[in-house]
């Protein structure tokens, strides 16, 4: 799998677990897993190897 469609199956899921919540919701959700991904890159980059 490329990394272009990881990220559209991974956004596809996203919207899917989404849509049932206010705008508002989802969007504090995105947000949180913004946080964690770059969270999760930096933890990746510092130990100088990715999954």
């Amino acid at each position: 799998m490329t990394s272009r469609e990881f990220v559209k199956r991974s956004m596809e899921r996203i919207r899917e677990l989404g849509k049932d919540m206010s705008n508002e919701d989802y969007s504090t959700c995105l947000e949180q897993l913004a946080y964690e991904l770059e969270t999760e890159r930096q933890v990746l980059t510092s130990k100088g190897k990715f999954i």
